[in-house]
Parts: structure tokens; C-alpha cells; sequence
């Protein structure tokens, strides 16, 4: 499709190019790896099944589609709900020629897409994130218990990891919610803590040194913010987003 390119990452799954935000959706030491490290891992899916939690996932970029599908693959019969946003229509539809899963969602109104496939409900919001996130919480009773932070990076789209943004996850979150991404920036971790977020060290994947999970069970290790306290990086505060022409 314009606008977007197919890339065969190292462990044969696929991203693609958004020409939108000069940047790849996944590594390309491996998209369906990256995903697993840091999402399925990163939010400790498993301990949520053996301990028979209800699981309620948001994820911060549907993209390929990917992150939905590696974990409903992961999770097997185990019911779960997840809500992801979008803002370009034509990755929804990429994402359904990619996985024929993805055929059975529909267009109930003008920025909601949903589906029942196997034992999980999908709903994606289409739009700008910060606008329609904000919409359906208010009008929905859903609080996520884990957060997939996939955005694209800070650099690119930093709308959707000031501050603000993640104080919007925290005050829809559930108290025992975790939420992992691959970033260890530390203007995104003064943004996340200065939102209430405790900081751990997450998962490392690829090139990157480290990643940053946040599960509020736990307390932020000292290690972290002894590096925060040495770092001049300020939190991410930008307030107004950009209109991106699609």
C-alpha cells in the first residue's frame, strides 16, 4: 500500500515502513520476537492466567496487527479483552491481509472496529489516540490491567508519551496493572513516573541496552532513579498534537 513498505525482519516475521512517521512498525531483529519480549513477557501474561485474572489489555498502536495476534496466540483458550488505537485506517486493512483472523473486524461507527475471535474481544479505536482513548473511557466501564506502550517512537510521535498521555493510562488503569514498552529514555521515564507510574527495568531486546516496565505491585528500583536524578533529560510535556495528514 502507499505510504508503507513490507520488511522481513531477522526471525522471518514481517513489519512494515510507515512513511507517515519514517519509521518501522517492529525491530528488525524480529518482529514477532520484539513483541513477545516485551509485551507478552514484558506484562507477565502468565502469572494473570495461573492466577486466573481476568485480562484486560490496551495496546498503545494496533499496527500489523501483530501485537493482537501474537498474544491470542500465546493465550490459546484463555479468555481476554483487548482495545488498541490506530490513527490510519489503511494499517487496519494491512493488518487484515496479513492475518485472516483480522477479517472478522467491523466498522460498528465511525472510529470503533470490533471483533470476537476465539475467546477474545477486539475493539480498535481509529483516530488520533489522545481524542479517542479519552472518549472511551469516559463512555466505557474498561480499565486495562496491562498496557502494551507500542507507539511509535518518542522522537517520531511523542504525543503518545508525555506526561499527560500517561496520565490518562494511570487514572483508567487498575491498581495492579502493568505496563511495558521497549523505551528506557529517560524524558519518558520522568514523564511515566511524574504520572505515577512506579519504574522497573524491562526486558532486553535487539540493539537496545534495556527497556522500562512499570508494574504498580512494585516499587521503583533505586537504580533507576539514581540514574533519573543524573540525567538533565526533561519529562515530555508537549500538550497539543500534531494533524497528521494520512
Amino acid at each position: 500500500m502507499e505510504n508503507y513498505k513490507k520488511i522481513k525482519t531477522s526471525d522471518g516475521s514481517y513489519t512494515y515502513y510507515s512513511a507517515l512517521f519514517d519509521e518501522n512498525c517492529h525491530s528488525t531483529s524480529g518482529a514477532k520476537n520484539e513483541t513477545y519480549t516485551h509485551y507478552v513477557l514484558g506484562c507477565k501474561l502468565d502469572r494473570k492466567v495461573v492466577q486466573k485474572k481476568p485480562i484486560n489489555i490496551l495496546e498503545v498502536g494496533f499496527g500489523t496487527g501483530l501485537g493482537f495476534i501474537t498474544t491470542l496466540e500465546y493465550l490459546g483458550k484463555y479468555p481476554f479483552n483487548f482495545l488498541s488505537v490506530e490513527i490510519d485506517e489503511k494499517m487496519i486493512q494491512i493488518a487484515q491481509k496479513e492475518f485472516s483472523q483480522l477479517l472478522k473486524l467491523e466498522k460498528i461507527c465511525a472510529y470503533i472496529y470490533k471483533a470476537k475471535i476465539q475467546n477474545a474481544s477486539l475493539t480498535i479505536l481509529l483516530g488520533d489516540a489522545t481524542k479517542t482513548l479519552n472518549k472511551y473511557f469516559k463512555e466505557n466501564k474498561y480499565k486495562p490491567n496491562t498496557i502494551y506502550q507500542d507507539a511509535f517512537s518518542p522522537k517520531r510521535n511523542p504525543y503518545l508519551w508525555t506526561t499527560s498521555w500517561f496520565k490518562l493510562l494511570k487514572e483508567n488503569a487498575t491498581d495492579d496493572c502493568i505496563m511495558s514498552t521497549y523505551s528506557s529514555s529517560s524524558s519518558i521515564r520522568k514523564s511515566m513516573l511524574a504520572a505515577g507510574w512506579t519504574l522497573q527495568e524491562g526486558i532486553k531486546f535487539g540493539s537496545k541496552r534495556s527497556s522500562t516496565r512499570s508494574d504498580l505491585c512494585l516499587a521503583t528500583e533505586d537504580t533507576i532513579l539514581e540514574k533519573l536524578k543524573r540525567s538533565g533529560a526533561p519529562e515530555l510535556t508537549i500538550k497539543i498534537a500534531k494533524d497528521y495528514k494520512l
